[in-house]
């Protein structure tokens, strides 16, 4: 049981690290919507246009990775197995 929750942890934090990195990496908070800028013709200012995108920021892998942090020192509440002496 520990060597699998050890696993599972190891896993969930790889996972969570690669989603992070190939998501586009945001060093601040999670975003659901990005802003895209265009001018507008006839002002010929420039607008901000808000589609909705999810772009996750540390405090999804700083959660992901205390996720996987408690997983493994879960790890550590069952005992070695006992094996008997030949």
């Amino acid at each position: 049981m520990r060597t699998i929750l050890r696993v599972i942890a190891l896993l969930l934090a790889l996972a969570v690290l690669a989603f992070w990195c190939f998501g586009g990496p945001n060093l601040g908070w999670t975003k659901t919507s990005v802003p895209h800028k265009r001018v507008d013709p006839v002002t010929e200012l420039e607008v901000n246009d808000y589609e909705p995108q999810f772009v996750p920021g540390v405090d999804f892998l700083a959660a992901g990775l205390a996720v996987s942090a408690l997983i493994a020192a879960s790890s550590f509440l069952f005992r070695k197995p006992v094996t008997p002496a030949d």
